[in-house]
């Protein structure tokens, strides 16, 4: 009993004692309610699949015939209908550089050398030389077949090297472009024809020499800081030079400066574009008497403030757009309002965007000769103002794997340029009978007031990482004050483009586009004056196959309905066109 009556007094003192620990300790009254983890992930809007049409407080649209990514200008250029782009992404290998060579029909060869530096962290440089050859023959719309041989040369140097805060770039360009002027025309040699002195001459002296050659040569230089983050201060400058020049001898200099501020206070930001350009044309003292040439100096000055509101669902942009010509010709003084601003109906799915601009498109000689090369050596340069520019359009995503854009914008605009045949007069017939037009097969330039309506819309799907469509459309309604048409501008364009990954090393390129009926300004049909352009269907299809990780081939087909297109009045563009060849890559 005395061993029993011990145990149980040490069990109540070692009771006792940890009763009495416990009600020292501080007795922790929080709550805590926990309940089952449930993930969940929202559906992801791919942002690099949106149609970037640059609507956003900031955007200045400008009217362009084109859809896809890029502004909009009615100084409209239908471009030769090319063959859809071979897709050059590479999945497996990463290389430097590469040669690239390939042949075709029309006695086609084409070459292209690309080298980079990319493993640099403080620089990157990337230098392209290419070459392209074809010795084809067309048929012109009187059946006569003529050589209409032309060679491409070109070289570009890009260099950038960063600072720990700024980015110094410098650019070089140099393109040669020789062609012949083989387009079909309505004077003939014999015919005697009025000189704007009120002399007459054979026909024969009207005809410019056969070659032709557009030489340039470009450089530039710019600064700007590394900051991506719109709450703070960025800013961008750059310098640069041109010069071109021509077989029939004009020559021009051109030197250019431009820069862009942004300044954020709060949820404000200041912002101020603004840039000087200058060119300055030179002509041989005489070249015969189809060329009337005029020596011409123009400088542009331009500045761009406004301020951008940002808001939580919005953003807004007010500012103005002041440019001063200076001009051999006449000095010009442009005010014109920059009122953008874009809603954000649903978080990731719609948004809408509106606003008020203006725009003036500072034209020079070798714009205008590289916009249409079969253009007369002493065409009169204008710049165009766009003084009222109303833009409104939607944007969104239907799903992560399916986006559009809409939009239309009405514009007014002076001096805009339009490509006619250069026409020439001839000597008045026996009897009193009037006397006939006859056009030449270069062009000139004629300049008219008016109005544009333009309606665009773009629809991207990509269904897998590996196939990708994009659809796309555009309506031009044109409205002049004295030409019957707008020459050689469409009013309807439509294109279906698509890239497939098919197997693991080959990919290919689809595209069918439409592009509508033109009118060009026929001199020598004194009832209507209009020749109608017929519109045009073009299917094209480029593939390539990786056969090694250094090798690999490529094809091309480029108008495989063989559609005769002109893409200027009398200059037939080639028609079914193959090209095949090989890439090394090192």
């Amino acid at each position: 009993m005395r061993y029993y009556y011990i145990v149980f007094i040490t069990i109540v003192a070692a009771v006792l004692t940890v009763n009495k620990a416990a009600a020292q300790e501080e007795i922790n009254q929080d709550v805590k309610v926990v309940k089952a983890y449930t993930p969940t992930v929202s559906d992801a809007f791919k942002v690099s699949y949106m149609p970037d049409l640059n609507d956003s407080s900031s955007f200045n649209p400008n009217f362009n015939y084109r859809i896809l990514s890029t502004s909009v200008a009615t100084n409209y250029q239908p471009a030769p209908i090319a063959a859809a782009k071979i897709n050059t992404k590479r999945k497996e290998y990463l290389h430097k550089s590469y040669i690239k060579g390939g042949v075709g029909n029309y006695s086609s060869v084409f070459a292209e050398l690309g080298y980079n530096i990319l493993e640099n962290e403080k620089y990157v440089l990337g230098l392209n030389v290419g070459h392209l050859t074809s010795m084809g023959d067309l048929t012109l719309e009187d059946d006569n077949t003529v050589d209409a041989p032309f060679n491409d040369t070109w070289a570009a140097a890009d260099f950038k090297h960063f600072f720990d805060d700024k980015t110094l770039s410098v650019n070089l360009g140099f393109m040669h472009n020789k062609f012949q002027y083989y387009g079909y025309q309505t004077m003939t040699d014999g015919d005697m024809y009025w000189l704007p002195d009120g002399t007459l001459s054979p026909g024969v002296t009207f005809r410019q020499d056969k070659d032709q050659r557009l030489s340039g040569f470009s450089g530039s230089i710019g600064l700007s800081n590394n900051e991506t983050d719109k709450r703070k201060t960025r800013y961008a400058i750059e310098g640069g030079f041109s010069t071109f020049g021509n077989m029939t001898g004009v020559s021009q200099l051109g030197i250019a400066v431009n820069g862009k501020l942004s300044k954020p206070i709060n949820d404000l930001a200041f912002d101020i574009n603004g840039g000087i350009e200058s060119y300055s044309t030179s002509v041989p003292d005489t070249i015969g008497p189809m060329y009337t040439f005029k020596e011409r100096n123009q400088t542009m000055i331009r500045v761009n403030p406004a301020i951008n509101f940002k808001f939580d669902r919005a953003n807004l942009r007010v500012g103005m757009q002041i440019a001063g010509i200076i001009d051999s010709e006449g000095d010009e003084f442009y005010l014109t309002p920059d009122v953008m601003g874009e809603l954000t109906v649903v978080e990731g799915i719609a948004s809408i965007y509106g606003g008020i601009n203006g725009k003036v498109n500072m034209n020079d000689y070798q714009s205008m000769m590289n916009e249409n090369a079969f253009a007369s050596a002493d065409i009169n340069v204008k710049s165009s103002l766009y003084g009222l520019n109303f833009v409104a359009g939607i944007k969104g995503n239907f799903s992560s794997s399916m986006s559009f854009s809409a939009g239309m914008e009405y514009g007014l605009f002076n001096d805009e340029h339009f490509w006619v045949n250069k026409p020439y007069t001839g000597m008045e017939a026996p009897g009193g009978v009037q006397a006939i037009q006859h056009y030449s097969n270069v062009f000139d330039v004629v300049y008219d007031d008016g109005s544009l309506l333009k309606v665009a819309g773009e629809l991207m799907y990509k269904p897998k990482q590996t196939i990708e469509f994009a659809l796309n459309g555009a309506y031009y309604g044109w409205s002049l004050d004295n030409q019957a048409d707008a020459w050689h501008m469409p009013e309807v364009e439509l294109g279906l483009e698509g890239s497939f990954n098919l197997l693991d090393n080959l990919y290919a390129t689809a595209g069918v586009k439409y592009l509508g009926e033109r009118s060009a300004l026929d001199a020598s049909n004194a009832t209507t004056s209009v020749k109608s352009l017929d519109g045009v269907v073009d299917v094209n299809l480029g593939t390539e196959y990786y056969f090694s990780k250094q090798w690999s081939f490529w094809l091309s087909m480029n108008n495989l309905a063989a559609s005769k297109y002109y893409k200027w009045n009398g200059y037939p563009m080639q028609g079914f066109n193959a090209k095949a060849g090989v890439i090394f890559s090192f």
